[in-house]
């Protein structure tokens, strides 16, 4: 699979959905575009393939919208390189390889909880979501969040001040520099896939 980092960096998260964020992103994947699409395979390496559309699949994307838990099904497209003909499923950074949750969706889960405004029972019940959930993102979130801060900056910031400065305006860059150097996207915990960034 190849990973998208564009949007956060182009749009207001506060006024957009984690369905209208994906739309957006996979603007530049639409077939009248893939003749011009600049993006080297991730398995072969070669530098300019033919893209072309392979298929596509459907999945589940949640999101948390207008206080209610959302499952939007979107439909996944997969490219074929034109050098090695292997498929590549796109996926922008709004989703998390492997999972159905958005990330704006876990993001708000955990600032929610590191605001200690409600139990655990009740926030559970606000998403929809098991404790074992919510505490599987938070063992994750604090492992992501010192490789992403360092080990030193990570003990003086609180979990709260870093949630909040995420997403920001350079969110896509620091999404795509985590992924670079951590073989992982941010708040997954499996494989390495590729990246493309759209300047």
């Amino acid at each position: 699979m190849i990973r998208v980092f564009t949007i956060f960096c182009k749009l207001n998260l506060e006024k957009l959905y984690a369905k209208a964020l994906f739309s957006a992103a996979m603007q530049e994947f639409s077939k009248d575009k893939l003749s011009s699409l600049v993006l080297p395979c991730p398995f072969c390496k070669a530098k300019h393939p033919n893209w072309s559309y392979h298929a596509s699949y459907k999945r589940y994307l949640i999101s948390f919208e207008k206080g209610l838990t959302i499952v939007h099904e979107i439909s996944i497209t997969r490219l074929i390189c034109s050098s090695c003909k292997h498929t590549h499923a796109i996926l922008p950074e709004i989703i998390i390889p492997y999972g159905s949750y958005s990330l704006i969706f876990i993001l708000n889960v955990l600032q929610d909880y590191y605001l200690f405004h409600m139990t655990i029972s009740t926030l559970c019940d606000k998403y929809q979501i098991s404790p074992s959930t919510l505490y599987a993102w938070k063992h994750l979130f604090i492992i992501h969040k010192k490789l992403w801060l360092g080990f030193l900056e990570d003990i003086t910031q609180d979990p709260l001040v870093f949630l909040s400065s995420l997403p920001s305006i350079s969110s896509s860059l620091d999404l795509e520099i985590f992924f670079k150097t951590h073989a992982q996207s941010f708040l997954q915990g499996v494989s390495k896939t590729a990246i493309f960034n759209s300047a």
